[in-house]
């Protein structure tokens, strides 16, 4: 059976990955060869003492282009392994038995396998002025209100791009985010979606200090910081703009 993973003697560069508070975690690489020839059965040796087997669902063309891989823990049937992937970059989640185990780019050309301590996600960095309200608010349960694709357009910081790889790593991670968030939809019985229409760096842009103020420098239209955005929101008639910085807020 193969195997996903390769032990590897390379050192990562610690200024690149996520933030998480991590159970355990492991420096690897990825034979993604073993992604692309669909296997129907694959080895995900995880840790040494965790290995588990998944079984192939399918391999489709990801939101931004790249390919993106499906599959399902055996014997666990509310499991889900993603991997969007594209040259030789992946970032991938697997969920089962109430785990978390994320696979992201650690520099270096290597990958880092990070299993997450739930119990210590970040806190909400919004506020009530952040609030929105709009006309889809008196419509949510209205059934003649049809279930609308929700246009959506992600700009992401530099300091994002940069703590995450690089543009194709950056991909990845927007790849993955669509997809779970229309699988999350269709596992709550929702037929509403996300299409993605536009994405792109902010260039130039530095990030504020505090989430808040992130969120304020995207939300103000004439403030000289990426006023650029509202203008391609029309053009691209986006519903939604999402910005991926490196505040570990959410």
């Amino acid at each position: 059976m193969p195997q996903l993973f390769i032990d590897t003697n390379t050192a990562p560069d610690f200024s690149i990955g996520s933030q998480h508070q991590t159970l355990a975690s492991r420096t690897v690489d990825i034979n993604l060869d073993v992604l692309r020839r669909q296997h129907a059965v694959i080895d995900l040796n995880i840790f040494a003492n965790l290995n588990v087997q998944a079984r192939f669902v399918a391999l489709e063309t990801s939101p931004t282009g790249g390919e993106l891989w499906r599959g399902k823990i055996i014997g666990h049937g509310d499991s889900t392994v993603l991997f969007a992937f594209r040259d030789d970059t992946a970032m991938g989640t697997i969920r089962y038995q109430d785990k978390l185990i994320l696979v992201e780019y650690a520099g270096n050309d290597t990958h880092r396998i990070i299993e997450v301590d739930q119990a210590q996600m970040p806190c909400c960095g919004n506020n009530i002025s952040h609030s929105i309200k709009t006309k889809a608010d008196a419509v949510l349960n209205n059934p003649s209100a049809g279930s609308p694709e929700i246009t959506v357009m992600v700009v992401y910081t530099t300091e994002a791009k940069n703590s995450t790889g690089g543009s194709p790593q950056m991909e990845n991670k927007i790849d993955l985010a669509v997809v779970e968030t229309n699988d999350s939809f269709a596992d709550s019985g929702l037929s509403h979606r996300i299409e993605l229409v536009y994405y792109d760096e902010t260039v130039g842009y530095t990030e504020a200090s505090s989430f808040g103020g992130i969120l304020d420098d995207l939300r103000i239209n004439g403030d000289g910081k990426i006023d650029w955005v509202h203008e391609v929101r029309n053009q691209v008639q986006a519903d939604m703009v999402d910005l991926i910085c490196d505040n570990y807020q959410y």
